[in-house]
């Protein structure tokens, strides 16, 4: 897998979200991606929907029965983590804000 980008199961499917200009900027969109975080700790199931759209480049209505039947906590930490990619330019960050080791 790429730098920037999450795996997860959509509705027993593996599809792969990734980090992009477009999916940030679509994602951002949404009131910041802190915004995103707490909606996303909050279960609310549009956001999931339109992040996920936004990783996998296609239309919220595309994906929407696919979360539905997948289930909120299970999409949780994949879809937090796909935030922090897109927050940070599409790679992965650290506390210290240093580089993952090979991300420079």
């Amino acid at each position: 897998m790429a730098v920037g980008e999450v795996e997860i199961l959509l509705n027993g499917k593996p599809e792969t979200l990734r980090s992009s200009l477009d999916a940030a900027k679509r994602v951002n969109a949404l009131g910041g991606f802190m915004n995103v975080h707490a909606k996303l700790q909050a279960y609310d199931f549009d956001f999931f929907v339109m992040v996920i759209a936004a990783g996998l480049g296609k239309k919220a209505s595309d994906v929407e029965a696919s979360v539905y039947k997948t289930g909120l906590p299970k999409l949780l930490g994949d879809v937090s983590t796909f935030v922090n990619y897109l927050a940070n330019g599409g790679k992965p960050f650290t506390q210290s804000g240093e580089a993952e080791p090979g991300e420079e």
